[in-house]
C-alpha cells in the first residue's frame, strides 16, 4: 500500500539521510527544508518523482500555519519531526530572540505538526510519528540549557501522545541521536573532540545514516509493537558534554 510520508528537516544532513532511507518506489513524500532547502533537490531521484518540496519557517507562525493547513488536508501515514533549533550558548549569553527561536521551532511547531496530522490518522486508525530528540534530554550539555530543555519537552511530549492515541492504531515514539557527526556537532569538534569522542562507550561518533536506520525501523511494521519509546542512538552516552 502506498504511504504518504512528510520529513521536515529534510535539509538536514540526517533529514536527508531519512529521506533516502525511507524512500520507496510506492511512497510519496513532501520534504520540508528551510534555509539549505536546495539540498532537497537530489532526494528527489530517490523518490523516483514522488516527492514534493516545501520551504517554510516553522518559527514563522503565519508559515507553521500555513504548512499545517496544507498537511491536515492529506492523508498522512508517517510524519517524521526532524526539523530543529540549536543555538547554543551560556544562558546569560543568550537574547530572547534566540530562546524564542529554539521554543517556536522545537516546542510550538512540533505540537502544531501533530496537532496537524492526527485528526485523519484517527480517523483511518493508523499512523506513525517519530520524533527527533537528543540525548541532551537525559544528560544536559553545558551551553545548550534552553535547547536541552526542548528536547526533554519532546520526549515527555512523545510518550504522552502514544497514551492518548494508542488505542486509535496510532504510534508515537522518539528517537535521541547522541554524537553525530553533523551539525552543530562539527562546531564543538573544533575545540572540544577529545570531550565528545570520551562521551561514548564506542570512543567515535555516528553518522546520519545510524539516526535514519532507527527512524526506518520505528516506521516500519517491525515496530508494530512499540510506542512512546525514546530510541537512543548513540554510541552507548554515558556522561555530559
Amino acid at each position: 500500500m502506498a504511504k504518504r510520508i512528510v520529513i521536515t528537516g529534510a535539509s538536514s544532513a540526517i533529514g536527508q539521510a531519512i529521506a533516502r532511507r525511507l524512500a520507496g518506489p510506492e511512497s510519496r513524500a513532501l520534504l520540508h527544508g528551510l534555509r539549505n532547502v536546495a539540498a532537497c533537490q537530489p532526494l528527489l531521484e530517490d523518490w523516483g518523482g514522488g516527492a514534493e518540496i516545501r520551504a517554510a519557517d516553522l518559527g514563522d507562525r503565519d508559515q507553521l500555519a500555513a504548512f499545517c493547513a496544507e498537511l491536515r488536508q492529506m492523508d498522512v501515514d508517517i510524519l517524521v519531526n526532524a526539523a530543529a533549533c540549536n543555538i547554543p550558548d551560556l544562558l546569560p549569553n543568550q537574547n530572547a530572540a534566540d530562546i524564542d527561536a529554539m521554543i517556536d521551532v522545537n516546542i510550538r511547531a512540533l505540537a502544531a505538526l501533530c496537532g496537524a496530522v492526527l485528526p485523519r490518522m484517527m480517523v483511518r486508525r493508523r499512523g506513525v510519528i517519530v520524533n527527533l530528540s537528543s540525548v541532551a534530554a537525559t544528560r544536559g550539555n553545558r551551553g545548550q540549557a534552553v535547547y536541552t530543555g526542548t528536547k526533554g519537552f519532546a520526549e515527555s511530549f512523545t510518550r504522552a501522545l502514544a497514551a492518548e492515541y494508542g488505542g486509535r492504531g496510532i504510534r508515537v515514539n522518539a528517537v535521541a541521536p547522541g554524537a553525530i557527526d553533523s551539525g552543530k556537532l562539527k562546531e564543538l569538534l573544533s575545540y572540544a573532540a577529545d570531550e565528545v569522542h570520551a562521551s561514548t562507550v564506542t570512543k567515535g561518533l555516528g553518522t546520519p545514516d545510524d539516526v535514519a536506520a532507527a527512524v526506518a525501523f520505528l516506521c516500519s511494521d517491525d515496530a508494530r509493537f512499540i510506542n512512546g519509546k525514546i530510541l537512543a542512538v548513540d554510541g552507548g552516552f554515558r556522561q555530559g558534554v
